[in-house]
């Protein structure tokens, strides 16, 4: 029987959308194969029970829990080490992940432990009719694709870019068996110790875990007016983040784009500054939570998805934003 894998994606202790994601694509690949098997999702955390409960409406057929503090935090050698354990155990065909700083360390690390083929920034994959596996990935920052066929590869470990992955729809009230796995069992083997966790300051933050994001796009320009949208986001304790276009001229680092060759964000804030909405970027946003935007043109796409608009020259306003905000906290100044 077919066994698809996919990790259960989580924000302390809260799912992460990508993982039914991840869910609705494994069962697509079930289903080319005539749906003669089973999609399990594997977790590893600590109090992640409410989570787990109704994964089986979305299509889970079972869940593997790893319980532990020492799993609160990522550490690469420590979760390699129990998943490693775990894959070779049960012998899966595939294992899916979300394409992330940490999921791509993990696949990396687990693809030299089982010696398998790992295939990141994945777009799409699908059972070849000659039992090989087919791949599309995104390469050279997005802008080259990449077709791949994979032979005697199990599993199959891959990591998809969180902006291709669609949820499924609820579908019965099935509950999904949690298998809790004994964590001592796996006798996990590392060679490194957790001291401390040092808490990044908010700028610096990766823009998928940041809780305000301020994004930019090339209405702000550069040189010395790129100035105001660093001095709101310090000011806000936001991340700063760019448009495509931003990133290619090198105003800001690949790690800082949003989009569907970038990364998906879903904030309790974004702020959208000289951002004109193309798909390709809001397909990267849609899911924040409350969404501010400035434009000086009164059709600009990104109005459609804001909860608030302003119509306005963002030089002018952003100042006035930034100046109230360090009267309301001067320690942000």
């Amino acid at each position: 029987m077919t066994d698809l894998w996919v990790l259960y994606e989580h924000r302390g202790d809260t799912m992460e959308e990508a993982t039914l994601g991840l869910v609705n694509e494994a069962r697509r690949l079930l289903a080319q194969r005539g749906g003669d098997g089973r999609v399990t999702v594997v977790a590893l955390g600590e109090d992640l029970e409410a989570g787990l409960q109704d994964l089986g409406t979305f299509g889970v057929d079972r869940v593997l829990y790893l319980e532990s503090p020492d799993l609160g935090i990522y550490q690469g050698e420590l979760y390699a080490s129990l998943l490693s354990g775990l894959i070779k155990k049960h012998g899966p065909d595939y294992f899916l992940a979300c394409h992330g700083p940490d999921n791509g360390d993990l696949c990396a690390r687990l693809g030299a432990t089982l010696e398998s083929a790992v295939v990141t920034r994945a777009l799409d994959l699908a059972w070849g009719e000659d039992g090989s596996w087919r791949a599309v990935r995104a390469v050279n920052n997005g802008y080259l694709f990449e077709r791949l066929r994979l032979i005697r590869a199990q599993p199959l470990i891959a990591s998809f870019l969180p902006a291709v992955l669609t949820p499924p729809q609820t579908g019965s009230d099935t509950q999904a068996p949690i298998v809790r796995v004994d964590y001592e069992s796996l006798a996990p083997v590392t060679a490194c110790e957790l001291l401390e966790v040092i808490e990044a300051d908010p700028g610096e933050l990766d823009i998928t875990e940041a809780d305000i994001v301020v994004a930019v796009g090339r209405g702000v320009g550069q040189g010395d007016t790129f100035g105001v949208v660093h001095d709101l986001a310090q000011a806000i304790g936001g991340s700063l983040a760019a448009t495509r276009p931003v990133v290619d001229r090198d105003l800001l680092p690949y790690e800082r784009q949003i989009g569907q060759t970038g990364k998906t964000v879903a904030p309790k804030l974004i702020i959208n500054c000289g951002i004109s909405g193309a798909n390709e970027y809001t397909a990267g946003m849609e899911k924040s939570q409350l969404v501010i935007a400035l434009n000086t043109d009164p059709q600009a796409r990104i109005f459609r998805f804001t909860d608030l608009g302003v119509l306005g020259d963002l030089h002018q306003v952003l100042p006035l934003l930034t100046q109230r905000l360090q009267e309301l906290d001067p320690e942000r100044g």
